[in-house]
């Protein structure tokens, strides 16, 4: 059981059947690659948790603080001293998020990230990349996936998607695939979808993630496929859809009293969000 571990086991560096333990444990709940990058961080930094000394990650920069924390709140659940663990937040003052009200404001004003700086960095990506990977940052600004659900669409689409794309609705029902899409923090449920969108997506042939992040790099082009995912929510709440129905396509769910027991959308909207997509996918390509 968890609970009978020795913390004192983490000690030992070369300990491999201790880390080979907590490897399986978190490939229940994360991806082979979170699993890798958390595995990593624990190894690296479990000695805040035994010796309950938070002062090596006031150093870290938020973001790289945050993702140590994960690993290390996973390792705590491991070793069954998660109440030590909560203990150490609290007198350490460490926080889960990376920005406060006035980051997120400097962040909205900041032209780098605004609305046609990202368009822009779309169409210079579309245009100079080969024909497959620029249909998958296509694809995926027209789904609003994250990018690597948005590859992981394309490959299902390529491969199976009878039991994938609903024809009458023309929907891509993600929750199919739960290994791939249903995860712990990150959903996906639904994706309108076109003809137009699936021959995009047929086009995308074998790509990868990693693939179009090499693709792009080899390109000279920064890589900001995140963009596309933003730009997907930017244009649709700028032509009047609903915030809940971007969240819904998002993969998000809010937890609210009236969206989870009063809203229910009109099913005929998600025509007009159909409509909508044929605009963004316009305004990309031209």
């Amino acid at each position: 059981m968890i609970r009978t571990r020795d913390p004192r086991h983490v000690k030992a560096s070369n300990n491999d059947d201790f880390w080979l333990q907590f490897t399986e444990y978190l490939l229940k709940s994360v991806s082979n690659d979170t699993a890798k990058y958390r595995l990593s961080c624990a190894k690296k930094y479990c000695h805040v948790l035994l010796e309950e000394n938070a002062t090596d990650l006031l150093r870290l920069s938020n973001d790289k603080r945050i993702h140590v924390m994960k690993s290390l709140s996973n390792l705590a659940k491991f070793l069954g001293c998660y109440n030590k663990w909560k203990s150490i937040i609290d007198r350490y003052q460490l926080k889960w998020s990376n920005e406060n009200g006035v980051d997120t404001f400097n962040k909205i004003l900041n032209g780098k990230y605004d609305y046609s700086s990202m368009l822009d960095w779309l169409k210079q990506a579309y245009q100079t990349l080969p024909e497959r990977y620029g249909n998958a940052l296509l694809f995926n600004s027209l789904t609003g996936l994250r990018p690597k659900e948005a590859c992981e669409s394309i490959k299902i689409i390529q491969s199976d998607i009878d039991e994938y794309l609903i024809k009458d609705t023309m929907f891509l029902e993600h929750f199919r695939f739960p290994d791939i899409f249903i995860r712990r923090t990150k959903n996906a449920y639904i994706s309108i979808v076109s003809e137009k969108i699936l021959d995009i997506a047929k086009q995308a042939n074998k790509v990868t993630y990693t693939s179009v992040k090499l693709a792009i790099k080899r390109r000279g082009v920064e890589m900001h496929m995140n963009y596309c995912r933003k730009i997907f929510a930017t244009f649709l709440r700028s032509e009047g859809v609903e915030q809940e129905v971007i969240d819904l396509l998002q993969g998000r769910i809010p937890k609210n009293i009236f969206v989870r027991h009063y809203y229910k959308p009109d099913v005929r909207s998600f025509n007009r969000i159909r409509e909508i997509l044929n605009e963004l996918y316009t305004v990309i390509i031209q």
